[in-house]
């Protein structure tokens, strides 16, 4: 699974490094060969970083530390001095600015999210640029950017020397052409990412809450964490465990309890065959289900997001039959448990599962879906009411259709900034909450864990976005 989520960046960080290397060899007049001393060690410190940070899909990203994230800026700022050095040294080259620009752009970037770790709430201009920042992690880094954007970049340095063989000269041009696709993304984008950013000033403001909505705000601490900050407020206690969780779970309030399970941490490595999936998801469902007690459970990541990853493809039906078993297990030991399902998308493919899971008699109570900014295209923040608008028309599709709760909201401030992330998570609450077919929300997450949505910082305390749903929520008893 590392590959597929994280093989294009880890491809590129070792062709990165491999370059700068080539890049810092001594020229042949000779000098002092201060990047191998001082810029090589910190690049080597900040890859360690990035890669440790893809080897803990369930943890706090080590990039969010308040003492990383300035040495990206650091890193570019002493990128563009050796870009300086090299060319008064040797003299200008063409191929010099792609490389120079580059690192230009991506120190903008960079400081920019420093800031944003710090806790500053950027102006909604200076915001775009995180966000062409992250549409140039999701293409030269993960997929998922826009809800983990821990695939920072480091500077190129230029060559202090003229090519020495064929391949030193197609391997300046290549990189000459990667900077140079680096700069055109950052400019080309920019007004994009702009005009998204914007929108989310226009966003729904909160009314007075419904009294019976329900809360909640997922939660996938691991309890030493968990004992250490604040409750999350809302009405329910919702966290997110992986599926070969040791039960049972420690408990501090009087809450209603909503478990969702996620693929084990060990699965990053290697996945198992498709029986041995299953079984973990199953088996997990029904032992926390024993230990637990939860009122709801989801026992499986999204079927047209997340799942894909551990089950690969499955057609509707067979989603169908999963949840059915998931169903009759659960119920032959916790019968108050209810099941619950998840869905990431809007289209046809998510449709059909929506219909094959909700056809009667259905093995879930609760079905809902991910709300999420969308592209251009779907005008940003707005694509969160296309979604309950599709599912308003999918449900009326069905005699008597599941609860609709909607069973995750959030938006990284490193995509958006942390202005955005607070009025789209309110533009959220009011959304669910002026629709009375909408039984609950919940948002993602507490915490950093596992992605960058995360309601509390690094060091436990608030973002903007935590405060606001502190000041809006039901205090946890």
């Amino acid at each position: 699974m590392i590959g597929t989520l994280h093989g294009v960046f880890l491809a590129y960080l070792a062709l990165l490094l491999a370059w700068n290397v080539a890049a810092s060899a001594p020229a042949p007049e000779g000098g002092r060969n201060w990047e191998r001393a001082v810029i090589l060690p910190l690049q080597l410190l900040l890859t360690v970083v990035l890669v440790a940070d893809r080897t803990l899909p369930g943890g706090t990203p080590l990039l969010l530390s308040g003492l990383v994230a300035p040495l990206f800026p650091l890193a570019f700022a002493l990128g563009l001095a050796q870009n300086a050095h090299a060319i008064v040294k040797r003299g200008p080259r063409l191929s010099d600015v792609p490389f120079v620009l580059a690192n230009v752009g991506l120190l903008l970037a960079t400081s920019l999210g420093a800031l944003t770790v710090a806790g500053e709430q950027l102006p909604p201009r200076a915001a775009a640029l995180l966000h062409d920042h992250s549409i140039l992690q999701h293409l030269l880094g993960s997929p998922l950017a826009h809800v983990s954007t821990i695939s920072w970049h480091l500077p190129m340095l230029v060559r202090r020397g003229a090519p020495r063989s064929i391949l030193g000269f197609l391997a300046q041009l290549f990189m000459a052409s990667l900077a140079g696709f680096i700069v055109a993304l950052l400019l080309v984008m920019h007004d994009t990412a702009e005009e998204i950013v914007m929108r989310f000033e226009i966003e729904p403001a909160l009314t007075a809450l419904r009294p019976d909505l329900q809360t909640g705000i997922l939660d996938g601490s691991d309890e030493a964490a968990r004992a250490r900050q604040a409750v999350a407020p809302g009405s329910w206690d919702a966290r997110v465990v992986p599926a070969d969780a040791v039960a049972p779970l420690p408990r501090r309030d009087g809450r209603p309890l909503l478990l969702e399970l996620r693929a084990p941490d060990a699965w990053l490595w290697s996945v198992p065959d498709a029986a041995a999936v299953k079984a973990a998801f199953l088996d997990g469902a029904e032992r926390l289900a024993v230990a637990e007690r939860p009122e709801v459970l989801l026992p499986f990541p999204e079927p047209d997001g997340a799942a894909t990853l551990v089950f690969g493809w499955l057609p509707p039906d067979a989603w169908r039959a999963l949840y059915e078993e998931a169903a009759a297990r659960v119920a032959a030991v916790s019968p108050q448990t209810r099941l619950a399902a998840r869905l990431l998308g809007t289209g046809e493919l998510s449709r059909d599962l929506f219909l094959a899971l909700a056809a009667a008699p259905s093995p879930v109570a609760i079905a809902g879906p991910r709300l999420e900014p969308g592209n251009a295209a779907a005008r940003g923040p707005e694509a969160a009411e296309s979604a309950l608008d599709a599912w308003a028309a999918w449900r009326a599709d069905v005699a008597a259709p599941p609860e609709l709760w909607v069973l995750a909201a959030g938006l990284s401030p490193l995509a958006y900034g942390e202005r955005a992330q607070r009025l789209f998570i309110e533009a959220c609450l009011q959304r669910a909450n002026r629709r009375p077919d909408v039984g609950a929300i919940f948002f993602q997450g507490w915490t950093d864990c596992g992605h960058t949505l995360g309601l509390l910082r690094r060091d436990g305390e608030p973002r903007a976005a935590g405060l606001g749903l502190q000041a809006l929520l039901p205090a946890a008893r």
